[in-house]
């Protein structure tokens, strides 16, 4: 795959050169996408791992308007075909890279190194907290949604979500790390997969305990 800026293409509707624009610059025809295109060619983006968040958020909403479907609800269906793919090409783009977990996995993809859907098996310097989450969800179905074991349910949804918030700070961090090293390196897809496997078991787990304390309230 290569990056937006090498790579050179030509209007389908008007001949000049397009480059890597979603629109041609010089007709306004939206462009069909190369089949190999990556998300952050989509927006315009070198393939990095940190993003700076104010330039992705004008990338997308240039990008956004101009292959919007509305822009072209009068043009030929070909014209609204490639305005549909490229709107939901620019949306996926946007969805993914501003997250920085979703980002990561993305990486991993396109790295040949996708995270697994599910991991079963407890990181090790998670067992602790994970065992003293299980143990108050079990106090509170036992207890039939009692205040007391419902309040150290919440107070372990708090815990969890400092957590989740801790780590996906330091992903950004190391991704700055990784960028000015080699972000494709084996080792560095190593560190992110035990990172993000980290991530999606705690985000398992906080799920478990929203599901936990809400089905209290209906009970």
């Amino acid at each position: 795959m290569k990056e937006a800026e090498s790579t050179r293409r030509e209007c389908w509707s008007c001949r000049a050169e397009s480059g890597a624009a979603l629109a041609c610059p010089g007709c306004g025809a939206v462009q069909p996408l190369p089949a190999e295109v990556d998300l952050f060619a989509v927006l315009g983006l070198p393939r990095r791992l940190a993003i700076d968040a104010a330039d992705l958020e004008r990338r997308y909403h240039a990008a956004s308007r101009a292959v919007h479907p509305d822009r072209f609800q009068t043009g030929s269906p070909r014209e609204r075909e490639l305005s549909l793919a490229a709107s939901a090409a620019v949306n996926r783009a946007y969805r993914t890279l501003r997250d920085p977990v979703a980002r990561g996995r993305y990486w991993l993809e396109l790295h040949g190194a996708p995270l697994a859907e599910r991991n079963n098996q407890v990181p090790p310097e998670l067992a602790a907290l994970v065992f003293e989450t299980q143990e108050q969800l079990e106090g509170l179905r036992e207890s039939g949604g009692a205040a007391a074991e419902r309040r150290a349910v919440e107070a372990v949804r708090g815990e969890l979500d400092a957590r989740l918030a801790g780590l996906s700070a330091e992903l950004e961090e190391r991704y700055v790390t990784w960028d000015a090293a080699s972000p494709g390196a084996p080792e560095v897809l190593a560190e992110l997969k035990r990172r993000l496997s980290e991530i999606a078991y705690l985000s398992t787990l906080r799920d478990d305990v929203e599901e936990t304390l809400a089905g209290r309230e209906h009970a």
